[in-house]
């Protein structure tokens, strides 16, 4: 059995565990993050059963897309830079980064000149940090009343991203107002539409699960350290 299989089913082991402790025992999606890593390594998880692909960059996903010929569901959660959005509509399957109205706008612009109504995360930058991308949870209102009126986006869930704290359960108030955010954003729009709370990484998921996340985004725990180029 390769690396990647025994810390891909020792992920999945994580997962289940942390379910159990969940006050929800919500289902949880595994998506492989395969930044920087090659399109043999993501056919090993692939041929595992995962289903679920996550990119950071729209130019490392077009590159992969066109190689990879097994069927997957591609996620784009990388901050999505204006000009990268028609190329990103064209690929992704969900785009887990709304991170502004701006955005939002142009993700339903480029999707409706291909007829295309194209599934988001609304992104929240829960603890403030200057350094991350998001919309203010004191924008909430406002950035649902505008994804409402944009006919080619369907906005399917949030995701939010927790400082890396030395104390892991420092993430822990962020993933609760992520979960209490998701809860307002079901009640915004028809019901069962909004399903998805991706929230959690490789070192903090489980954290994330228990409290509430149905989504986890994992690439380092999984295929190991990444050769940035």
């Amino acid at each position: 059995m390769s690396e990647i299989t025994t810390r891909l089913e020792a992920i999945q082991k994580r997962i289940a565990l942390a379910r159990e402790r969940s006050p929800y025992h919500q289902d949880v999606t595994l998506v492989a993050v395969t930044k920087f890593h090659p399109i043999s390594e993501m056919k090993e998880v692939i041929a595992q059963g995962i289903t679920q692909i996550g990119e950071n960059r729209v130019q490392e996903m077009e590159e992969k897309f066109e190689l990879l010929t097994e069927k997957v569901t591609w996620n784009l959660q990388g901050h999505l830079q204006r000009n990268k959005v028609k190329k990103a509509v064209a690929m992704a399957d969900l785009i887990q980064s709304g991170d502004s109205i701006d955005i939002l706008k142009e993700i339903d612009k480029r999707a409706g000149q291909i007829d295309k109504v194209q599934d988001i995360l609304l992104e929240f930058n829960i603890s403030g940090e200057e350094t991350k991308t998001g919309i203010s949870p004191h924008d909430f209102e406002e950035a649902v009343e505008v994804a409402k009126t944009l006919p080619h986006i369907k906005v399917v869930g949030l995701m939010c991203m927790a400082p890396e704290f030395g104390d892991l359960e420092q993430t822990r108030p962020v993933f609760k107002e992520g979960r209490q955010l998701f809860e307002k954003l079901k009640q915004r729009f028809p019901e069962g539409q909004v399903s998805i709370l991706s929230m959690g990484m490789s070192h903090d998921f489980e954290i994330a699960i228990e409290e509430g996340a149905t989504m986890v985004r994992v690439g380092t725990s999984i295929f190991g350290e990444r050769v940035y180029r």
